[in-house]
């Protein structure tokens, strides 16, 4: 098993990396408290449910399941979970346990922060996309009608377990999303790691272990390297949103149904690269690189023609990382160096949009 560290500067946060690492009593070392709640969704709980519960014992432990989907990342399912603690009488001595994807890991961590202004949070992610990416760095929140993640906060875990074992019941489909977002590592920060996902495409669509490893390591060193540069996202933490402005428009406009987040964050980083391109400040050779890597993985690269521009510049209003009425994209000066771009209008940007249309 191995171990990184986030360290930020009021907590230190212990990331574990291995397989079938919820054999012995780690998972209870970071837990303070005998009151647990597990949060996860009806599908991992058909799955993974009673295995975590075994790692529990001495322990008081209840169950919440949900709904399964993106859909259900909203204010309702929130105020479910409020419901639910508050009716069951729970108080600030409590550990969370979020047993899921994405959805749960950013529903359920935006809950214990706001429940009781903060109770205790474990994370085990179970995507690819999760173990990652959306579990490390502290992000909470839900959507809005209006986009994606509209309203959130900060919650950190006091762990996150990531067990390669999980995603040996993960769908094809969800494993190939899930590799959107490690591309995106070698694309922003490292060359040599896009090469090495391009060059061992077969082995990573197996899913052999060796390679899970080291694609999840190396992610995660990377996700927390710049996170402790930049814990709230005011500078270099922006780069990791690289194919997110796109992608989450994307979503939005397709009402997250057809498409998962990983699949559009591929078509959005496309996207980006090709604009970087344009802008003269990406070779083309770099370009058909990351192109290469993923279509070789699977991965979609254009636009759904189901979505029209004006559709997606409408959800594109509402980004996050838009300032003084700017756009602000992740572009790429070369592979393994991006660049917050202000410059694009959205007559350039809806234009470059229908180009993408396949």
């Amino acid at each position: 098993m191995k171990k990184v560290s986030l360290k930020l500067k009021h907590k230190n946060i212990p990331i574990y990396i291995g397989s079938n690492i919820f054999v012995g009593s780690t998972i209870a070392n970071h837990i303070k408290h005998k009151d647990v709640v597990i949060i996860t969704n009806t599908k991992i709980a058909n799955l993974h449910l009673k295995k975590v519960k075994r790692s529990l014992k001495g322990f008081l432990v209840k169950t919440l399941i949900l709904p399964d989907g993106e859909k259900y990342k909203n204010i309702n399912t929130l105020n479910k979970i409020h419901d639910y603690l508050i009716k069951n009488k729970f108080n600030r001595d409590l550990t969370i346990i979020a047993l899921g994807g994405g959805v749960i890991g950013d529903l359920v961590a935006f809950a214990s922060d706001t429940f009781l202004r903060g109770v205790d949070l474990i994370q085990i992610p179970t995507t690819l996309l999760a173990q990652v990416d959306s579990s490390i760095g502290g992000k909470a929140g839900i959507n809005h009608q209006n986009g994606k993640n509209l309203i959130g906060s900060f919650k950190h875990p006091e762990a996150i377990f990531i067990d390669i074992m999980f995603l040996k019941t993960l769908s094809n489909k969800q494993y190939i999303a899930g590799l959107a977002e490690v591309v995106k590592y070698g694309a922003i920060g490292n060359s040599f790691f896009l090469k090495w996902l391009n060059k061992n495409f077969k082995a990573i669509l197996l899913r052999k272990t060796e390679c899970l490893i080291k694609l999840i390591s190396t992610s995660v060193k990377a996700k927390v390297d710049v996170v402790q540069q930049d814990e709230k996202e005011s500078n270099i933490r922006a780069h990791l949103n690289f194919g997110h402005t796109l992608g989450h428009a994307i979503e939005s406009a397709m009402k997250y149904k057809g498409i998962l987040h990983g699949e559009a964050v591929s078509i959005g980083m496309n996207f980006a690269a090709a604009i970087s391109v344009e802008q003269s400040t990406l070779e083309i050779m770099e370009y058909n690189l990351l192109e290469d890597t993923l279509l070789k993985l699977g991965l979609p690269i254009h636009v759904p023609p189901s979505i029209s521009d004006k559709s997606i510049m409408k959800h594109m209003s509402f980004d996050k990382k838009k300032k003084n009425g700017k756009n602000h994209l992740i572009l790429l000066e070369s592979i393994g160096k991006s660049f917050i771009c202000d410059k694009l209008t959205d007559s350039y940007i809806s234009k470059f949009v229908k180009t993408f249309q396949s």
